[in-house]
This record gives structure tokens, sequence and C-alpha cells, in this order.
């Protein structure tokens, strides 16, 4: 368990040296702007309570493993949890929560948000792959 806190702290302590790196070039245009975002879910007590987490630069370093389809989706959405809609798929009634958090930086701007969706078929269905991982 210690050696997930310290690889957590080493992501935060490398998101706030690039979130740092990214403010110092505002001229850019927005969609150059540096993006350093820690994504996460939380899921229930059905599910394990496991928690999963990875980081999202939207180029190198990138850890996500659909990084490239989940900077679709954010650019798709404005990088708002609120405005994605689902895709469509049939999901059960299940009550499992999922929370979902997005913290750092989209394309310079700071993003602090946390939704919870009813289970993860909904979470997948209205995020795609941005927390799919």
């Amino acid at each position: 368990m210690s050696g997930r806190i310290c690889a957590f702290v080493a992501l935060l302590v490398s998101l706030f040296a690039f979130a740092g790196t990214a403010q110092a070039a505002p001229s850019a245009p927005p969609a150059q702007r540096g993006t350093a975002l820690i994504l996460s879910a939380q899921y229930s007590d059905f599910d394990g309570n496991a928690v999963k987490a990875t980081v999202l630069t939207c180029g190198r370093g990138d850890q996500h493993p659909r990084g490239a389809l989940a900077c679709a989706t954010l650019a798709s959405a404005g990088a708002d949890l609120q405005v994605m809609q689902a895709d469509g798929r049939a999901c059960t009634f299940h009550y499992a929560p999922v929370e979902v958090r997005m913290f750092g930086f989209w394309r310079g701007a700071p993003v602090n948000e946390v939704h919870t969706y009813p289970n993860s078929c909904v979470m997948l269905a209205h995020t795609g792959a941005l927390f799919d991982f």
C-alpha cells in the first residue's frame, strides 16, 4: 500500500511541476496549452471498493491506456463532465455508484470536477474512454 501512496505523491509532484510549465506560456493557442489531469474512479462495495487512477496529458508521458480517445472525448465536451451525453447503450438499473474525479489542467485551464454515476455501465456510457482504464 505504501508503494501506491508514494506513486500517487510522485504523480502529484509531477503534475504541479508540469502545471507550472504550462502557465509560463499563456500566449500559446488553447489547443496547445498544457494538459495534465489526474483521473480517478472509486467503485462501490458491490465492486469491492476498488479505486483506479491514471494521468492524462494528451501527449508524451500519457499513462492513460486510451489517451488519444480520452482527449478527443474531453475536447468534444469542453472538459465538462456535466455536458457529456450517454452513448445510447443499455444499462441495468442496478445501483452500485461510481464516483469519478478529474483534477489538474485542461489546455492550461484548471479543472476540478467530481461526479457520481449510478453504476459503472452508466459511467462508461457518459464518459466513454475518459474513465475506461
